[in-house]
């Protein structure tokens, strides 16, 4: 069993959490799926957090149950490294995401805790998460990416910097959008038949020149293969982009934003409601590109994370949440 430790502080006394690593079931084919949760039973409520490891570039779920029905319409408030979380109510319990960013600093990140039923000083509990080691892959300069050279020139046309200025804005305006929660179930992977050919945050170079980490993952896939909305979500953004090629951004509530590159096909439009599993495009090779496959990004409360990190998370749904949330060694 893997175990990892957390420091637990109330009112400036310390505690010892453990953070401990349970087989859940395989979300949607990812092999050797084995999640890291932290059960904590408090006086009045219990708290869950699940993660697949608690490290940089990693997403985290939150779920805080009262024990006694009265308090199932407090007014809670999360505060995740300084920043309030957004939570949503679903069956008895409050839920929330929170994200870790992948240039986090080494040290203990801050989760605390408002409630009037805490009923302690400033009615507040505080905990600290002691993040695990993460190492980035980095392709060494002799593996260097051939890209079209208008992509890492800085001899552009003022037509061409006028339309990267253009896109950068609708990608801002579409991650700015705030919704309610649009989904109460686990995410799933985008294509039928997965094959990774470049993880996240990878740092490598194009054409010799130093490029920025890789802020998604990469899949393989023939040109022309459907492209699978991995969660329930509104169209907030779908149009050709310079760097991105046909781009598609997913909406599903809470300021988690998923977002698909490269696209022959966009098969959706903004607005468009779209359910979990449903085709809204196709793989291609459009803008920045070496050759036809699906890149696929995810973001929380303008935080860039793995994607695979949210699709490994197995306990979004009530019934598993509650179970392991009441659960006891």
């Amino acid at each position: 069993m893997k175990e990892q430790i957390l420091a637990f502080s109330l009112l400036f006394i310390s505690f010892s959490l453990f953070a401990e690593g349970k087989k859940l079931h395989q979300p949607n084919g990812i092999k050797n799926s084995s999640n890291y949760f932290v059960k904590k039973e408090e006086k009045n409520f219990f708290l869950l957090l699940e993660a697949r490891k608690f490290g940089r570039g990693e997403a985290i779920l939150f779920r805080l149950t009262p024990k006694d029905k009265k308090w199932i319409h407090e007014n809670f408030k999360v505060f995740w490294m300084g920043k309030e979380v957004i939570l949503s109510k679903q069956g008895n319990s409050q839920i929330g995401f929170l994200a870790i960013s992948p240039d986090a600093a080494p040290g203990p990140m801050n989760l605390e805790i408002q409630s009037k039923i805490f009923f302690v000083k400033r009615g507040t509990k505080q905990y600290q998460i002691q993040l695990e080691p993460t190492k980035f892959q980095v392709i060494q300069k002799n593996q260097t990416i051939k890209v079209d050279e208008k992509f890492v020139t800085q001899e552009l046309s003022k037509e061409t910097l006028e339309f990267i200025k253009e896109c950068s804005k609708a990608k801002e305006v579409a991650f700015a959008k705030e919704s309610g929660l649009q989904f109460n179930d686990n995410f799933k992977l985008p294509l039928e038949r997965i094959h990774i050919t470049s993880k996240f945050y990878v740092r490598r170079d194009y054409n010799k020149k130093k490029g920025k980490p890789h802020g998604g993952v990469d899949f393989r896939g023939k040109s022309g293969t459907p492209i699978l909305a991995i969660q329930d979500g509104t169209v907030v953004l779908a149009r050709p982009m310079y760097y991105e090629g046909n781009f598609t951004i997913l909406d599903h509530g809470n300021k988690i934003f998923t977002f698909y590159m490269h696209q022959s096909e966009m098969l959706v439009k903004v607005g468009d409601k779209v359910k979990k599993g449903q085709v809204i495009g196709k793989v291609g090779s459009t803008g920045m590109s070496t050759g036809p496959h699906l890149h696929l990004g995810a973001k929380i409360a303008n935080t860039l994370i793995d994607p695979l990190s949210l699709i490994s998370i197995a306990g979004i749904m009530e019934e598993s949440g509650e179970e392991l949330a009441s659960s006891k060694k």
